[in-house]
């Protein structure tokens, strides 16, 4: 049986037998140590095991007992839940009575008790103290400790709360030894006899043997303070102990005492200057404790409401502090630290004392006339700030008979009533739980801060929202923050957004000081997207930053970033150019509209006009009613918002009619339509200003000049299985159409899949170019363009589509004389043995009659019925896709994306019919190449 479990059958044991709270006692660690004769230290060490595994049930009294949880639970009925620990045994007898319950006792024992007394232990000495738990926790014996900081910072309070703190966790009492290392510094003999202890005979006087301080410190702890008055031999003499665990005392070089210490240093010193390395060396764990005035402000009222605690317990009297004097005693320059603010407030509760005495009044009443010297302080607006919410800016009552936690005498505070944060938090707190990563998450706040920007940022605040009690110091300085801005910006800000600016800052200033557990937490490190105004808004938070002595958090920038739009938008010199029109054209029935009526709504405007295209309205119907538009409000120009397709060339078309330079945005969506409409609210309509700015922002613009339109025109060709197909057709329509009528058209060969969407696309056409059309083997999905199929191109037709493409109208006489001629050269150029000729390494009459009754057996046994067109576009494609195989018979990368499991169970006839051709020409058709056949015989 192991010994954990030996352990938790005797308390399991031992349990049972205290059937009744009258016979409710526990179990100690000694008890059970003696039962299974083992050490006091492994056995605690294994209760408090059984305590972390939800086992045990332990009371922190002296002894500290234990009782087995399991056991409780059935002889009381009841569920302890999560609370494991009780403060005496009379709270536990009172929560298995049923008169306490768990949630109360949660409430009041899952605070770290040990450390209490220590004001910061959840703040700013937080980390300190978990650095200090771990160090004296750490098995077998603990790392020792040097602690640091000015004299009265605390060091002994903490080293003693640290000690309680250990046998509470442990279950077992330890000694705790103070020594103050100056009272022997200059005699290192008596040093190390009162350390070490001495044999009796040792030197003239020691007439019987007496140990040192080290052996009553052995399974506990030895605090040394002021170690730096320690000499170099001092220091030397704890070597052997901190690095064997054994001493020898004077006289008795031949004996080894083995103890087990804790030790604990303190100095005011710095540790580099006044050590020897060697001795630092060999202490783990170094920490400088902050002085007062390193104290967060929060922390320095608790430090004076503690103290006042304290005395009006001692003396069992209320005591009212007034204002003034918490805020004399708060902002007060302390030498001596924490120990002067605790001496002062000693004094002025005796003087207050004596004259309640005097008065024979029920209560003390500490006003100014009892301050020892009241002097000039050096308050800071944000302190001040933060004192006054928390107290209310009124005296302090306290009861000798409440000794609750500190914060119990802090007016609660409001709810943040800064728009820009109380949004952000929100905000920020239902997407950080998410998994959305956090800077897209940075993302959807910037955009969401744009939204609420112009409904509700800088509204001025009504009388519930007013920030209360600012001082003379903080409009000082809001009043200078409002003059460097104005000289910075050349704005005026209007009175009620100085009331808004004044309130954010108060706002700012008062979170950051008093700590709450989202704000700064996540906003100090999120930067809300790019800025216009990001250096202007840098200086004025640098300024903030100054004036109130405080590092603000990079989300002021962006708050400033927004203020400065605002004060562009209210600056009366600013006027918006009428003149110039926005129109969003998207295709949909409500599409454009929606959009269009969701910015017109969050700025407040009737600017952008929509034009929508349902699915049956031609590209011509939609370019009549944006022109309507234009005619009707007499645009001298324009912002035209499209989204996709052919309406990409509206911009270069209303140019030319209406003889304007249009500004056109592709590719619209809301997002890009809010940042159109702010910048021409806010900034310009200057189109030298909006492009650049719309292009940084990755939306495609161009502008439209007058007199300047298409140089080119393009027209695309394309194949399923690469480029050779199409470089055959790109040869054939310049040898039939000539540079007479193709001195403007720029032929691009693309691969399939490099014409599935309108973004590709666009990456091969140039400003200056226009997309006449697609001519391809599969349609694509590309609204609004022209697509001319393969099997069209060879027909009759043929012609007179690629003519209309190249713009060519057949009204026009010219133009079908034009046409009549070119027919001439293409109807030779329309044989399949002309197009097959084009195969350049093959012999194109062979290969012509294979695929021809590869076509005829893919017919019968598939049972497809004979089409001309498709069969003229399999030949076509499967001729030139062999001569492809044989100059280049190596897979592509994509040729592996798909297997035959993804394509259908003819694919498998297509492969077995291939297969002579494979043969005979040494190639290999891979599952993508079948797959095109496929598609292309079943017409997909």
């Amino acid at each position: 049986m192991q010994r954990l479990e030996k352990v938790s059958n005797i308390l399991a044991a031992r349990t049972k037998k205290q059937e009744t709270v009258e016979k409710l006692k526990g179990v100690t660690a000694q008890e059970i140590s003696e039962l299974l004769s083992l050490a006091r230290n492994t056995v605690s060490e294994d209760l408090n095991k059984l305590l972390t595994e939800k086992e045990a049930i332990k009371v922190k009294s002296r002894p500290v007992l234990f009782f087995s949880k399991q056991e409780l639970e059935k002889i009381y009925s009841c569920s302890f839940k999560d609370q494991l620990s009780f403060k005496t045994l009379e709270t536990l007898v009172s929560f298995l009575k049923g008169q306490v319950s768990v949630d109360t006792l949660h409430g009041e024992t899952s605070k770290p008790e040990e450390f209490s007394e220590i004001i910061g232990y959840t703040g700013s000495l937080k980390d300190s103290i978990e650095k200090l738990k771990a160090a004296v926790l750490y098995p077998p014996n603990g790392l020792n400790i040097l602690l640091g900081g000015e004299s009265g910072v605390g060091k002994t309070l903490l080293a003693e709360s640290l000690h309680r703190y250990y046998e509470s966790f442990t279950g077992e009492e330890s000694p705790f030894i103070y020594f103050n290392c100056s009272e022997y510094f200059n005699n290192p003999e008596l040093l190390t006899t009162h350390l070490f202890g001495y044999k009796k005979g040792s030197f003239t006087g020691a007439v019987e043997d007496k140990p040192g301080l080290v052996e009553y410190a052995d399974q506990g702890f030895l605090f040394l303070d002021e170690v730096h008055r320690l000499p170099s031999e001092g220091q030397e003499k704890l070597f052997t102990l901190l690095d064997k665990g054994y001493f020898s005392r004077m006289g008795e070089a031949d004996v080894k005492r083995t103890v087990n210490v804790r030790f604990m240093f303190a100095t005011t010193e710095d540790f580099s200057q006044t050590f020897l390395k060697t001795f630092l060396r060999r202490i783990p764990v170094t920490l400088l404790l902050p002085s007062v005035k390193e104290r967060p402000i929060q922390e320095k009222i608790e430090l004076v409401i503690k103290f006042f605690q304290n005395e009006s317990r001692k003396i069992k009297k209320d005591i009212t502090i007034q204002y003034p004097v918490i805020e004399q005693l708060v902002f007060k320059k302390y030498t001596g630290n924490v120990g002067e603010m605790k001496s002062e407030i000693q004094f002025i509760c005796a003087q207050g004392y004596l004259k309640q005495i005097e008065k024979q009044s029920a209560a003390l009443m500490i006003d100014q006339s009892l301050l020892l010297n009241e002097e000039p302080l050096e308050k800071d607006a944000k302190d001040q700030i933060a004192l006054k919410e928390l107290l209310d800016g009124k005296s302090l009552k306290i009861k000798s008979d409440n000794q609750s936690a500190v914060s119990h005498y802090f007016t609660a505070r409001d709810k943040i009533n800064d728009a820009f944060y109380d949004f952000l938090l929100k905000e920020f707190s239902n997407l950080k739980n998410s998994n959305i990563p956090q800077k897209e998450v940075a993302s959807i706040l910037q955009k969401k801060i744009d939204q609420l920007f112009d409904m509700r940022l800088f509204e001025p605040m009504n009388k519930t929202q007013s920030i209360r009690n600012i001082d003379e110091n903080f409009e000082q300085k809001i009043e200078e923050l409002t003059v460097y801005i104005s000289e910075l910006t050349g704005f005026t800000i209007q009175k009620n957004l100085i009331e808004v600016l004044s309130n954010h800052v108060y706002s700012t200033l008062l979170f950051m000081e008093i700590p709450n557990d989202d704000f700064y937490l996540y906003s100090s490190q999120l930067m809300l997207g790019r800025l216009e105004n990001y250096d202007i808004s840098k200086k004025i938070v640098e300024k903030v930053s100054t004036l109130f002595s405080v590092e603000l958090p990079k989300t002021e920038i962006t708050y400033f970033g927004l203020l400065l739009r605002k004060l562009k938008q209210a600056d009366s010199q600013y006027q918006r150019n009428d003149e110039c029109g926005v129109i969003v054209v998207a295709h949909g029935s409500t599409t454009a509209t929606s959009m269009a009526e969701y910015s017109n709504v969050l700025f407040s405007s009737n600017l952008l006009k929509a034009v929508n295209m349902p699915i049956h309205q031609t590209v011509e119907e939609t370019l009549e009613k944006v022109k309507n538009i234009i005619k009707i409000n007499k645009y001298k120009r324009l912002i035209l918002l499209v989204d996709i397709g052919s309406l990409v060339y509206f911009g270069n078309l209303i140019s030319e009619e209406f003889g304007i330079d249009v500004l056109l945005v592709k590719n619209i969506n809301l997002l890009s339509l809010l940042e159109v409409s702010r910048e021409v609210i806010y900034e310009s309509t200057d189109f030298n200003y909006l492009l650049p700015v719309l292009n940084e922002k990755g939306h495609l613009s161009s502008v439209c000049k007058k007199g300047h339109f298409f140089d080119s025109k393009v027209l695309i060709v394309s194949c399923m299985t690469g480029l050779g197909t199409a470089l055959k057709i790109e040869k054939l329509i310049i040898d039939v159409f000539q540079e007479e009528v193709l001195q403007n058209i720029r032929i691009l060969t693309l691969d399939n899949s490099e014409i599935q969407d309108i973004e590709r696309i666009h990456q091969h056409i140039r400003a200056d170019e226009k997309l006449v059309g697609i001519v391809g083997t599969f349609q694509t999905e590309v609204p609004d363009i022209p697509f001319i199929p393969l099997e069209e191109l060879f027909s009759e037709k043929g012609v007179e589509r690629l003519l209309l493409l190249f713009g060519y109208g057949m009204s026009d006489k010219k133009n079908r004389t034009m046409k009549d001629q070119i027919a001439k050269r293409y109807v030779h150029g329309l044989s399949l043995k002309a197009i097959v000729n084009h195969i350049t390494v093959l012999n194109p009459q062979r290969l012509s009659i294979e695929v021809s009754q590869i076509y005829d057996d893919l017919c019968r046994q598939l049972n497809l019925s004979s089409d001309e067109k498709i069969m003229l576009r399999f030949l076509i494609h499967t001729c030139c896709t062999v001569e492809r195989l044989v100059i280049n018979n190596e897979y592509s990368t994509s040729d592996y994306n798909v297997s035959y499991k993804d394509i259908p169970n003819e694919a498998s006839v297509i492969k077995m019919a291939f297969r002579p051709l494979e043969v005979s020409y040494n190639v290999q058709f891979s599952p993508l190449e079948i797959k095109y056949i496929y598609e292309l015989l079943y017409g997909s």
